[in-house]
């Protein structure tokens, strides 16, 4: 296999167009030291899983660069390794984001169903309770689920007892959005409660997360160059955090 020299070499091929983005001067050509911060937290954790001598070791830089093709690699990926934090990050330790102010779409026909139209950058639901419910809901279904066909049989589908809510898509205003039907109210079309997580970028993710989302971003690096087991070791630590939380 490939040692992590020749993987460098390697990733610096790959990233040669993403490279030649930052080779014109813009403001674009450093890396914000808060993201540095979290590329270096990366590179730790990828050094402590890796012993030495057994591969590179990193030296932490002291200012926002763009001379280590590691640093552009880790930091393209940072965003994505901070949303499958949020998605995986038990809820009991998510600040959440309040969305009761969102607009409710009673369905025509008097059928006591409707539909929220979710935020741009929601991510995952907390909790949905709408005023005539007895109890919220903290999971959705989606159309692909065989209870989402009863919801269309006001005999059979949720009431203000069980209630039901599915992902779903509508078109508003000539566009198509993301949307939570619920199913089903009694009078009032209105929300008590709607609260989820939002997707947001790595240097935005809440500080009790950090040590997970790098622990993820090392072990997605591992994994791309070929070290299987040192990234499942990586992902095995990032979900122990979430233990002591």
């Amino acid at each position: 296999m490939a040692d992590l020299t020749s993987e460098r070499v390697e990733f610096e091929s790959r990233l040669e167009d993403y490279l030649s983005g930052f080779e014109s001067g813009s403001s674009a050509s450093t890396i914000l030291a808060s993201r540095l911060e979290l590329i270096n937290y990366v590179k730790a954790k990828i050094d402590e899983i890796i012993p030495e001598g057994e591969g590179v070791q990193f030296s932490e830089e002291s200012s926002p660069n763009i001379s280590d093709p590691y640093n552009l690699f880790i930091n393209s990926i940072l965003d994505e390794t901070a949303k499958k934090t949020l998605m995986s990050a038990p809820i009991h330790v998510i600040v959440p984001t309040d969305a009761s102010t969102q607009t409710v779409t009673a369905d025509s026909g008097g059928d006591k169903i409707g539909y929220i139209q979710l935020p741009d950058n929601f991510l995952r639901l907390i909790s949905l309770k709408m005023t005539d419910w007895e109890r919220e809901v903290n999971f959705a279904i989606t159309t692909y689920d065989p209870l989402y066909a009863l919801q269309r049989n006001k005999y059979v589908r949720g009431g203000i007892s069980k209630p039901v809510i599915a992902y779903s898509w509508r078109v508003i205003s000539d566009a198509s959005k993301r949307v939570l039907e619920y199913y089903s109210v009694d009078e009032n079309h209105t929300i008590e409660k709607f609260l989820y997580v939002p997707e947001t970028v790595a240097e935005d993710v809440q500080s009790n997360l950090v040590d997970a989302m790098t622990w993820f971003c090392a072990g997605m690096v591992l994994q791309i160059i070929g070290m299987g087991e040192a990234s499942k070791t990586a992902d095995e630590q990032a979900v122990l955090t979430y233990n002591n939380m």
